[in-house]
């Protein structure tokens, strides 16, 4: 019985210093908010959460449960989706770098593609607003600081 007792009180030693040894890396969004994106004939909104730190960007749609995450680091851009068919890469990056670059001047707040024109305007009371036209779509995006 001893070393029952023994084996037992070791293995939760063990276990609670290797619990204690893990680090769990959460999520940290630095800017939480809503956006949408609506035609004459089709309407999507989601929420997103953006980490300006680690330049990270995660979209979900309200109709899906799946989360549509986009990082852009050293000029890289990795995603959990194929982005291809709706904007070149190139142009992906450009946008990245305006939509993450603190804008206090009229110069820098607009953007605008071949078929996507957007503002953008920095708020101290609503947080970041977003808005414009990406080929017949508006879009709306608004995102509160935490």
């Amino acid at each position: 019985m001893k070393k029952s007792f023994l084996a037992w009180y070791l293995f939760l030693v063990f276990f609670l210093f290797s619990c204690a040894a893990i680090e769990i890396k959460e999520d940290i969004f630095s800017k939480k908010g809503k956006f949408s994106l609506a035609s004459n004939s089709e309407y999507f909104s989601g929420t997103i959460n953006v980490s300006n730190v680690e330049k990270r960007i995660q979209l979900n749609l309200d109709s899906l449960s799946k989360d549509f995450k986009i990082s852009f680091k050293d000029e890289e851009i990795k995603t959990n989706f194929k982005y291809e068919n709706i904007i070149k890469e190139s142009d992906f990056k450009l946008f990245l770098k305006w939509f993450f670059f603190k804008c206090t001047n009229i110069e820098c707040q607009n953007f605008a593609l071949q078929n996507l024109k957007l503002k953008k305007h920095l708020s101290n009371k609503s947080g970041l607003i977003i808005q414009g036209n990406f080929q017949n779509f508006r879009l709306s995006l608004k995102l509160n600081d935490i």
